[in-house]
This record gives C-alpha cells, sequence and structure tokens, in this order.
C-alpha cells in the first residue's frame, strides 16, 4: 500500500467527516463563527473548503494539490485556535460538529497538529500511483480504520467532558 495513498484517504475520510457533520449542526458552526466575530459567510467558506479539499485528495491529477490545500486548511485552524487562545474566548470548536463538545484552544491545536504532520508526508513521498491502484480491500480499510479511530476520539473526549461536566 502506498502511504501517499494512505494518507490522502485518511485525510479525505476525515475532511468529508467534519464536512458533513458541520452542514447537520449548521447553526451550531454559525454560531461559533460569530462568537469569533467572523463574517457568516466564512462558515459556508469553511465547509465548502473542507469539501473541496477531501475532493481533491481523492482525485489523482489532483491530490498533490489537495495535500497542499488540507495544509493550508489546518495552518487556517491552527490560526483560528491561537485567535480564541489570544482573545481567551470561550467558544465550542465544532470541529466536527455536535459529534464533540470541545472548546476551540490547545485542545485543537493539539488534534490538529497530527493532521498538519500527515499533510507533510503526503507532500513529500512519492504521487505517481494512482488510486485505482489499490484494491477495493485497502480503501474500505483505510476509511472504515480511520472512522472507527475518529469516533474512539470523540467517544472518549465525550466520556472526559461528560466526566467534568458531572463533578
Amino acid at each position: 500500500m502506498d502511504a501517499n495513498l494512505v494518507v490522502s484517504v485518511v485525510l479525505a475520510t476525515l475532511l468529508c467527516y467534519s464536512f458533513i457533520a458541520k452542514i447537520v449542526s449548521y447553526s451550531e458552526f454559525k454560531s461559533t463563527i460569530q462568537q469569533l466575530s467572523f463574517p457568516l459567510f466564512f462558515a459556508w467558506m469553511a465547509i465548502a473548503a473542507e469539501g473541496l479539499v477531501a475532493v481533491l485528495l481523492v482525485v489523482d491529477y489532483t491530490r498533490q494539490m489537495g495535500q497542499f490545500a488540507a495544509m493550508l486548511l489546518f495552518l487556517t485552524f491552527y490560526g483560528v485556535a491561537s485567535l480564541a487562545i489570544y482573545r481567551k474566548l470561550n467558544v465550542s470548536c465544532n470541529c466536527f460538529g455536535k459529534s464533540s463538545e470541545e472548546k476551540l484552544g490547545w485542545g485543537t491545536i493539539s488534534k490538529v497538529t497530527p493532521l498538519f504532520l500527515l499533510t507533510v508526508i503526503g507532500v513529500s513521498v512519492d504521487h505517481s500511483q494512482s488510486l485505482t491502484s489499490m484494491n477495493l480491500t485497502e480503501i474500505i480499510s483505510c476509511v472504515g480504520l480511520t472512522i472507527g479511530i475518529l469516533n474512539m476520539y470523540l467517544m472518549l473526549k465525550n466520556r472526559e467532558l461528560l466526566v467534568e461536566g458531572g463533578s
């Protein structure tokens, strides 16, 4: 299995999950954008960017551009989280919609760091293989494993939030 293809499938899966979660819980995401004092069109811009980058990552001739775009997207997330820290805002992250009630801040930065590093790996390795060179089982395994890890993370994070809220 080619590392570049795995990185692309993992990132596309995460971005697609985030894209769908933000659409489903749009009113909460819109509230986050408003609390950050950004114009409302930023909400749809962020959602569209995640969806577009996910598509770019799975199309062979746009994969490298998608990895650079993902890197830029994650740098933007760093900037927004840093802004929330600087302004001492208590704003819901809404990174994955209502899946998690995390606050925007250091937790967001620690969550984005491995994703940013993954894009660095994707950009750094060979881009010669086609996504169609992966068999369907490998693609389904990458997507399933990514969603499984994300859901485990969200369950653990939500459990921590429930414990904090209950004490």
